[in-house]
């Protein structure tokens, strides 16, 4: 298995996002564009695990209470000629803590957490040439509800990257 912890998007965000790397898709010479039904905010990578005994037991000891993520600008992350384009999403204080707490969480049960600063952004496209952030077109704006975390399984079906739920924990009003 291959393990990460997300934010999920409900289908007509997914489809806004959709239409909005297939217009960056349309730009650049080329690029691999996120499919729809993988777009989601990753909060921890966990990487390859026999077991999701400890994933599952890390979400459990994270509580929250809902809270709305709010679209924000695109940037981009170059890999030498080529770049990773994302659309971020506006930090907010409900956000840092509930990272926070994953961290906390995830820690406690044996994994690694990242070192690096989290940086709330969602995959448009990968590998893309030819186009830089200025040249994009404005972004969809959208909001998305956050009542659960999702713990997702990596995986190739069919020669498709494929993100499947496994296990989810819902917040409830505190």
């Amino acid at each position: 298995m291959r393990l990460f912890i997300a934010i999920c998007f409900p289908p007509e965000v997914k489809l806004q996002l959709a239409e909005y790397a297939g217009r960056i898709g349309a730009l650049a010479r080329r690029g691999n564009i996120t499919r729809e039904e993988n777009f989601h905010l990753t909060l921890a990578f966990l990487g390859d695990a026999l077991t999701d005994i400890e994933a599952c037991a890390a979400l459990d000891a994270v509580s929250g209470a809902p809270f709305k993520l709010y679209s924000d600008k695109p940037g981009c992350f170059w890999r030498g000629a080529s770049a990773i384009f994302w659309l971020g999403l506006k930090s907010s204080a409900e956000l840092a803590e509930l990272y926070k707490r994953l961290n906390a969480a995830l820690s406690a049960t044996g994994f690694k957490p990242d070192k690096r600063p989290f940086n709330p952004h969602i995959t448009l496209a990968r590998d893309v040439h030819g186009l830089t952030a200025e040249a994009l077109p404005p972004p969809p704006r959208f909001i998305v509800p956050v009542n659960k975390l999702t713990l997702m399984n990596s995986e190739r079906v069919n020669g498709l990257l494929t993100y499947s739920p496994v296990y989810e924990k819902t917040f409830t009003q505190q």
